[in-house]
């Protein structure tokens, strides 16, 4: 078996290149940039270096890993000078023949991309004799390893500079240099590439999605997702699949890491595809709902989709209901499609992180703070494994990690008012966790059907809670003679006084309630 020079390329802080806007389409134009990214920006690059001279050969040539997996096509063809390894969500892995080829291809695209896609920037690892067979694991690794090192050593600099006669944007912090026909304005090139990108976004999504949309459309404005005026909220959900980076590298070599790859991405498009079609399929019954006003946009818009990083934005009160609904179908199809092969630790399983806030606040803090409660829900996955999920509710009073926040807003009187993270894989009754998602529904559920919580009396409830222990027992103890409990299936401890050492799961049902609507829970 031959070997190779392997390029291997990760965008740096995709996150930041696509939420460092306020608008919507800027991000939907900056996460179409990143999510096609090697398939078209590369091409150019690689037609010249290789001296190839037909791009739509270079394209046919880049598509074949996906189509053939199993297939090594310079094994076959010795006059091939490249061949794609792998590609999708900002990273590629690239083989050349000749290691001179390869470097020229990195200098030609990083100087493309700024023209192209400025503002984005790379980290680049290189590695000659590389084999896709033997030893492709190790190999892998040190592709990997050297990386990170990259990635963390060097930031170039890929955004036009700021003059002194030129006008600053908002965002940013780059030139006002271009006028923009769509927004009658300057803005800056950065943010003109982005929106150019954002329809191209749209009519591809539209065009992917018609079957599931059924004549609904996938909004641009972020105030366009079923809000109601005076009542506007949106949910940002970020989710993450635990350990998947690892299981990847763990590949034997390089047609099962293509098959990991292709299928992964195969199996989280199928399942937001079931989301949509879930939306679509409740669309009648939200237009009654109060806090819905839908008209022809869904209440949900995908932001990145790629293998088993997934974010999206939707409507506030359907944000719990469908981070749900995606982690548990992803787990269970990814689980049943490799059985068969080498699983991560436990299965399948992913978190979420979930940030409500009105509509008009700023987007990138929103999904910071969705980011970091992920990652708040990755620390119980660590210790205990399991799908777990985190929310927040972003008042605007604090700012701040969500943890600074909550020992701001959510400790009264030495109470503690947070009980998340709630985890969401199902277990037998005695192995249940108090943490479970299913606690906490039922929870809410019982608020909604017991005729003693009227909305007065859930006010009252709430504001015992943040005037401390000694305040929440008088109160329960009125309540109870008027017949008025807790909910207390499977959370007998906390229903007597409400908490238990200082912990309570109430407050956080509380303050969700306004975010659930009842038959969103009742559906499951």
């Amino acid at each position: 078996m031959s070997t190779y020079c392997a390029v291997l390329m990760d965008v740096i802080s995709i996150q930041k290149y696509i939420f460092s806007s306020n608008e919507l389409r800027n991000n939907l134009g900056a996460s179409h940039i990143v999510k096609t990214l090697f398939e078209d920006k590369a091409v150019e690059s690689i037609n010249k270096v290789c001296n190839i001279n037909d791009e739509e050969k270079v394209r046919t040539i880049m598509a074949e890993w996906s189509n053939n997996p199993d297939k090594i096509q310079m094994e076959d063809d010795k006059s091939l000078p490249f061949e794609v390894g792998v590609s999708g969500g900002g990273k590629v892995l690239i083989f050349f023949r000749e290691k001179n080829t390869a470097e020229e291809f990195i200098k030609n695209l990083t100087n493309e991309l700024l023209i192209k896609a400025p503002g984005l920037q790379l980290a680049v690892a290189i590695e000659d004799n590389f084999s896709p067979q033997e030893g492709f694991s190790e190999h892998l690794d040190g592709l990997f390893e050297q990386l990170v090192i990259n990635r963390n050593k060097y930031f170039p600099i890929t955004s036009l500079p700021a003059h002194g006669i030129t006008a600053i944007g908002s965002e940013g912090g780059t030139s006002l240099n271009i006028f923009s026909k769509q927004k009658k304005k300057y803005i800056s090139y950065e943010a003109e590439v982005k929106i150019s990108a954002a329809e191209k976004a749209t009519k591809a999504l539209q065009r992917d999605y018609s079957k599931e949309l059924k004549g609904y459309n996938f909004t641009e404005q972020i105030d366009q997702l079923g809000q109601v005026e005076g009542d506007s909220y949106i949910a940002i959900v970020h989710i993450d699949g635990n350990g998947i980076g690892s299981w990847f590298q763990k590949s034997s070599n390089l047609a099962d890491y293509r098959s990991r790859s292709i299928n992964m991405e195969r199996i989280t498009e199928e399942c937001f595809r079931t989301l949509i079609t879930d939306v679509v399929d409740i669309m009648d019954k939200l237009k009654y709902e109060p806090g819905f006003d839908i008209k022809d946009n869904l209440p949900i818009r995908p932001l990145i989709l790629g293998g088993d990083d997934i974010t999206f934005i939707c409507h506030g009160k359907m944000g719990l209901y469908l981070a749900e609904r995606f982690i548990r179908e992803w787990s269970y199809n990814s689980n049943q499609f490799f059985k068969d092969k080498d699983l991560p630790i436990g299965g399948f399983s992913a978190c979420a992180g979930l940030a409500i806030a009105r509509t008009k606040y700023p987007f990138y803090i929103t999904y910071q703070v969705a980011e970091e409660l992920c990652s708040l829900a990755k620390e119980n996955h660590r210790a205990g494994g399991g799908s777990w999920i985190d929310f927040h509710i972003l008042s605007g009073t604090k700012s701040g990690g969500v943890r600074n926040i909550r020992k701001d807003e959510h400790i009264s009187h030495g109470l503690q008012l947070y009980f998340g993270p709630y985890i969401i894989d199902e277990k037998t009754d005695e192995e249940k966790h108090i943490k479970a998602i299913s606690y906490f529904k039922n929870g809410l559920g019982s608020f909604y059907k017991e005729r003693f919580w009227t909305s007065p009396h859930l006010k009252e409830l709430r504001t015992a809670f943040y005037s401390g222990s000694e305040a929440l027992n008088t109160y329960l103890i009125d309540m109870a003679a008027r017949g008025g409990k807790l909910p207390n299936e499977n959370i007998t401890d906390y229903s007597q006084k409400g908490y238990v050492d200082m912990q309570t799961p109430y407050f956080d049902m509380l303050e969700i309630m306004e975010f659930y609507p009842q038959f969103l829970l009742e559906r499951g």
